[in-house]
């Protein structure tokens, strides 16, 4: 990861922080769409290295 990989992440992280501080029904359908896009991530992507 280089360095601005890394400072698109905080900056993304400080928003998504300040919107579910907020409106905090906000923050709960931003952690819900996170996981779900985590676990398609990780479930495709062992699918890819099997093959």
């Amino acid at each position: 990861m280089d360095a601005r990989t890394l400072l698109l992440l905080t900056i993304s992280a400080v928003i998504v922080g300040y919107a579910a501080y907020t409106n905090p029904a906000l923050g709960a359908a931003i952690s819900v769409a996170v996981a779900v896009v985590a676990f398609l991530y990780l479930m495709l992507k062992d699918d890819n290295s099997q093959r």
